[in-house]
């Protein structure tokens, strides 16, 4: 199965069977995690909303104006302002409120996007949300993932940041699974499309001075993220051919645990 599928609700997408890369990085935490997250029991946490929030202001305006609505402040100690609030209710049912420093938040970060040269060549052509969906050679298993950019050279996945800095985002990329993500998407294209193409991170501080930097992924870093979301969906296949989904300790092992290394190091004071 190989396709490519243009204006997929998001809704639709996030209900296919199918693994994407946010449910390889739950994998590589335990397969207990992954269950769970694919059981809907993860909430959202208000950085995962923003990010939303900050895609679609970016990169898909019309749908932005159509999803999100400015709320006001009504004061509900008065009976006028409840009625109000009410009212408001009513009438944006539906609609994902943002309050006015958010709005702020995303048109700084908009502008400071477009105001980067390299960023803005990038976004000058291409598509937002295209959904491809393809079977993985090795496991047999479905596999899915949805860039929040595709143009002529590569892929781009915009990423609202406390940091844009080299160092910085670099660590966000160890920690939040970025390397699995270049590697699983570049794979996957080619597995769609046949084309080779470069990824990168389009980094987008969420607080001013809002900076923005533009990094493509190494050849190094997707290596490293190729071999973790292979073990990733060898391990996803022996779970579901043997019905379990263990979390850290798969046997009920007792284990030693020691202090991290930069705690075993520490020094205390004469």
């Amino acid at each position: 199965m190989k396709r490519i599928v243009r204006d997929l609700p998001i809704k639709i997408y996030h209900s296919s069977d199918a693994i994407s890369h946010s449910g390889i990085v739950q994998l590589l935490k335990s397969p207990e995690h992954y269950k769970n997250y694919k059981e809907g029991i993860v909430e959202p946490t208000p950085a995962m909303e923003f990010g939303s929030a900050c895609h679609s202001f970016i990169l898909e305006p019309e749908l932005f104006a159509k999803e999100y609505v400015l709320a006001p402040k009504f004061d509900k100690r008065t009976k006028d302002g409840k009625e109000a609030a009410a009212k408001w209710d009513e009438e944006n049912v539906g609609k994902i409120p943002l309050a006015a420093e958010q709005i702020d938040a995303l048109a700084a970060m908009r502008v400071s996007v477009f105001n980067h040269t390299g960023t803005a060549k990038i976004l000058s052509a291409g598509e937002a949300e295209t959904s491809l969906f393809w079977t993985d050679e090795y496991t047999g298993l479905q596999c899915r993932i949805r860039p929040d950019w595709m143009f002529d050279r590569g892929i781009a996945d915009l990423k609202s940041c406390i940091t844009a800095s080299k160092d910085g985002f670099s660590k966000a990329v160890a920690n939040l699974g970025y390397d699995v993500q270049a590697a699983f998407y570049i794979d996957g294209m080619k597995a769609v499309t046949g084309k080779t193409v470069n990824f990168y991170f389009i980094a987008v501080e969420k607080s001013a001075p809002f900076s923005t930097a533009c990094y493509m992924a190494s050849q190094e870093m997707v290596e490293v993220g190729r071999a973790k979301y292979r073990g990733a969906l060898e391990l996803l296949k022996w779970c579901q051919e043997n019905s379990r989904f263990p979390g850290y300790q798969p046997s009920g092992e007792i284990e030693s645990i020691d202090l991290p290394r930069w705690a075993a190091s520490f020094e205390l004071e004469a």
